[in-house]
């Protein structure tokens, strides 16, 4: 699907009828840049597409509570008894053409707005042809996408935020996501019927039952009923933890917006962000340590390689560093002539000289091996001395990078306490808040633990009773008839499972192989060298591996979890939207949030290279001059808007000149 043109009439802050065209090319202008202050409709548009194609009225990021209105307010404030507002949306699939049009009516009751769908029409541009009942046009619109993963299509900085946190959202978004990848639907509702004929076999195996067999079949009963029980309370724990994330996001946010403790927030990010680059730093230059363990047996053999070195000193004489041999030296004495050419004379001192000369040389050349050994021992000295020396100076970084941490954190500690006592007292209230919700995450967190502790536990539990029953069922006096039901029905069930346990596998490995891609693309040179796997735990949370293929995402910094999370969703996009180039829009919203110049870059050079179309939403100071110039060198952009806001609650579309390489 390619999305061509949408047209807006007083649809959300876009009064009266307006229009854009988005790029798409063979040529690689895909991208098409809507820029806009926040507030000025930039997530609208996609909410107007997502309306027009699927009838939405909330986005998935909406909160249940959210009171959403869609017409504009002017338009509704000129006509509050009945105002329409419309959206069309035209399209190409397979290299056919429809357009797709939803409206709505809204009046204003007292203070409240009411709104109703009025009608909806698609229409194939070529034939002619129409649909114009809803299920008609979801049918239709099936064909064309599949309604389960039009979310993965779409992603704003808040989503990027949030796929960075290993949390409960985070968990339960990866999930969801496996599952609606794997569009496996009629398995899922076979697996539940083929549950549901299971208890009823069950309970007939009960009634016709006895002796051992039934007490068995009664406490695994009980057994199943204190699993489902523990599965549920684990359920709604998990709601609570997801609330309870969201109420610290929400605190978080809030606590950003008073301008008088901005600086302290900031000092708090900072020290934050410093220890937990000190974790990083540590880790590697302890690994780094490691490359010198095979010089640990020598420098514990240090000092008695001193010993041998002092004996050797007291056993032996002085160097011979002459470099000449005792033969020589014999020879001149049988000359009587010196090497300089002056004759001597017997019992001179030159002659007496040369005697004692030749006997240190002879006394040398007797011990050559132990100076040798003494030579070798020095210069084994002068090695391991360097080694240690680099030993002592990355151990003194690390107990100096220790220090700098334990300073931050208690820095920290005391700047949440200045946070607690401020003057201002929501400030006050807000910090004291999210003390209570981190300490109530905690303990909801390790409740949630002990759930699957005890699940484990039950699990065993119930195998153990499957295992009795099997031992016990011929001797139950239940008919073979039930028996054999039951035993099918059993032996269906485990195959469904183990069935959907192996798509899963699959849709994991395969969505962990296309992270891993866009991942290596996206990251500088630092990144790619410290990341070297993604996976997906069983608990559906992200995970990096470093080169010792340990668990590194603790490790890295927030900047490379943008990066990771820009992967992940990118690659559930790719998944979803077919084999061949990425087959849907793609729809981003002020994605850049904390990326580096470099990961800004890689993003902006990599995506037109994997996606049929992309639509880029962004504010002025993502989208700024270095942005611009990166983009004019790709050569990527083949349509550019402004947002601009003419009064409030009124934004205007103005198409702009796009940047284009060598510039126009």
């Amino acid at each position: 699907m390619i999305i061509q043109a949408l047209e807006l009439q007083n649809f959300r802050q876009y009064y009266g009828s307006q229009q854009l065209e988005f790029a798409y090319s063979d040529e690689g202008r895909i991208v098409t840049v809507i820029l806009g202050d926040n507030g000025r409709g930039k997530t609208g548009i996609y909410r107007a597409i997502m309306f027009a194609l699927f009838g939405d009225l909330k986005l998935m990021q909406d909160s249940d509570e959210a009171e959403i209105t869609l017409v504009n307010l002017k338009a509704l404030k000129e006509n509050p008894s009945q105002t329409e507002a419309r959206v069309t949306v035209k399209f190409l699939h397979d290299q056919e053409t429809y357009e797709i049009s939803r409206s709505l009516v809204a009046g204003q009751i007292g203070s409240q707005v009411k709104e109703q769908l009025k009608d909806q029409k698609l229409v194939h541009l070529e034939s002619g042809k129409e649909w114009t009942t809803s299920k008609d046009i979801l049918l239709k619109l099936q064909e064309i996408v599949d309604e389960r993963v039009k979310h993965y299509f779409f992603f704003d900085g808040e989503r990027i935020e949030r796929l960075t946190r290993v949390s409960r959202q985070q968990k339960d978004e990866i999930s969801m996501g496996i599952k609606n990848l794997l569009k496996i639907d009629e398995v899922l509702k076979s697996r539940d019927v083929l549950r549901l004929l299971m208890k009823k076999s069950k309970k007939e195996l009960g009634q016709f039952s006895k002796g051992e067999y039934k007490k068995a079949l009664m406490e695994l009963e009980k057994k199943e009923l204190e699993q489902l029980n523990i599965q549920e309370d684990e359920k709604a724990k998990a709601k609570l933890l997801v609330k309870m994330e969201n109420d610290l996001t929400l605190i978080d946010q809030q606590l950003k917006e008073y301008e008088t403790l901005k600086v302290l927030f900031r000092e708090r990010d900072e020290l934050e962000e410093q220890i937990k680059k000190a974790d990083v730093l540590i880790t590697d230059k302890t690994e780094h340590l490691k490359i010198y363990n095979e010089y640990l047996p020598m420098l514990a053999g240090e000092d008695h390689l001193y010993h041998v070195q002092s004996s050797l000193k007291n056993e032996l004489s002085a160097d011979n560093l002459s470099g000449i041999s005792s033969d020589f030296v014999a020879k001149l004495i049988e000359d009587m002539r010196c090497i300089c050419g002056t004759d001597l004379e017997r019992n001179n001192e030159q002659y007496y000289q040369l005697e004692q000369l030749k006997s240190s040389i002879a006394d040398f050349e007797e011990n050559r091996s132990a100076h040798e050994l003494q030579t070798s021992i020095r210069s084994l000295f002068s090695y391991l001395s360097k080694r240690q020396s680099t030993i002592d100076y990355q151990l003194t970084e690390i107990r100096a990078l220790q220090y700098e941490k334990e300073e931050s954190q208690v820095k920290l500690e005391q700047l949440n306490k200045r946070l607690s006592s401020s003057s201002e007292g929501h400030v006050q209230s807000l910090n004291d808040q999210r003390t209570s919700l981190i300490k109530a995450i905690a303990e909801t967190e390790g409740l949630m633990k002990r759930f699957k502790e005890n699940l484990a536990t039950i699990e065993e539990e119930i195998g153990t009773l499957n295992n009795q029953l099997k031992d016990l069922k011929r001797k139950s006096g239940v008919r073979d008839q039930l028996l054999d039901k039951h035993d099918i029905l059993e032996r269906s069930v485990a195959s469904m499972d183990g069935l959907i346990k192996r798509f899963e596998a699959e849709m994991i490995e395969e969505l962990e192989s296309a992270t891993q891609q866009n991942l290596n693309y996206l990251l500088d040179a630092a990144g790619q060298s410290m990341i070297k796997r993604v996976g997906i735990q069983k608990d559906f949370s992200i995970e990096v591996y470093n080169a010792f293929d340990q668990p590194f995402l603790a490790n890295i910094s927030q900047g490379q979890r943008q990066v990771l999370s820009l992967s992940f969703i990118t690659a559930l996009a790719q998944t979803a939207g077919g084999d061949k180039a990425l087959e849907m829009p793609l729809l981003m919203d002020t994605p850049f949030g904390r990326l580096s110049e470099m990961h800004q870059r890689n993003l902006i050079e990599y995506l037109p290279q994997i996606c049929s179309q992309w639509i880029l939403l962004v504010t002025d100071r993502e989208f700024g001059e270095e942005e611009k110039a990166i983009f004019e060198e790709s050569d990527a952009i083949g349509k550019y808007y402004e947002l601009e806001s003419t009064e409030p609650g009124v934004t205007m579309i103005r198409e702009m000149q796009p940047a284009m390489k060598g510039g126009i």
